[in-house]
């Protein structure tokens, strides 16, 4: 069997998992302890795609270690930077297990640009989840389907969809269930990761997982007093037994 078959096999077998992103290693463990796969570790207060401070992901790669699949965004990238290379880096080297790369430009070029500073600095243990937004419109980027592309290009594990305004829309207020369920297939066919977020809430979860995604990516929904809010396990649980249900 071919490589890309191969891939697009481990595609179409996969569990949907639950990523819910904290903010620091206390956020972490409630995220551990209310049936989190993926603990996704970000700045909350910068952006989508907040790039958390060194301490905080060092931390949380110490106290969690293996006992979950573990994320950082690396930020909401407008243009290609060596520094990109740097940081990239650096969370592979502590052992996560996705890496994160929002492509905030209307520039295809600048977006493969940005993805291959990415890809030609790291070893290939951490995979590469590019982010495009279900808002581009609104703000002029480009389009989810334009990230498929230079996903499939530059050779990155996967694709995740995430609102870029962080206003109490969600994913489902900019994107009809089509569009959703044509980039889900389009994804699919170059056997890669998908993955949802934006403002997704406990009722978003049937929806999603309705259409193929992969992986359900929340904050919002986990915390108590909003997203700059306390994360609480007992909101990660009632979300994980949502995923488990369908």
């Amino acid at each position: 069997m071919f490589k890309n078959e191969v891939k697009a096999l481990n595609v179409m077998t996969r569990q949907a998992k639950l990523l819910v992103s904290v903010k620091d290693v206390e956020e972490a463990f409630e995220a551990l302890e209310g049936g989190a796969d993926i603990v996704d570790v970000k700045d909350v207060s910068h952006g989508s795609l907040g790039l958390p401070r060194y301490g905080v992901v060092r931390e949380v790669a110490l106290k969690i270690g293996s006992a979950r699949e573990k994320s950082v965004p690396i930020g909401d990238l407008e243009r290609r930077d060596s520094a990109i290379g740097y940081v990239a880096q650096v969370i592979e080297g502590l052992g996560y297990d996705y890496l994160k790369v929002g492509l905030k430009t209307n520039s295809r070029e600048e977006g493969l640009g940005i993805v291959r500073e990415v890809m030609d600095s790291i070893s290939g243990k951490v995979k590469v989840v590019l982010v495009g937004y279900a808002d581009y419109q609104l703000h002029n980027l480009l389009s989810p389907m334009d990230v498929i592309d230079i996903a499939h290009i530059s050779g990155a594990y996967g694709v995740m969809i995430d609102t870029l305004g962080k206003n109490g829309l969600s994913t489902f207020d900019y994107l009809s269930r089509d569009y959703l369920r044509d980039f889900v297939t389009k994804a699919k066919d170059h056997g890669l990761l998908v993955a949802l977020a934006g403002g997704l809430k406990l009722h978003h979860i049937r929806d999603a997982l309705s259409l193929g995604f992969d992986v359900i990516g929340v904050r919002t929904a986990a915390c108590e007093g909003g997203r700059n809010g306390h994360l609480r396990r007992e909101l990660v649980a009632s979300l994980k037994r949502e995923v488990e249900r369908y």
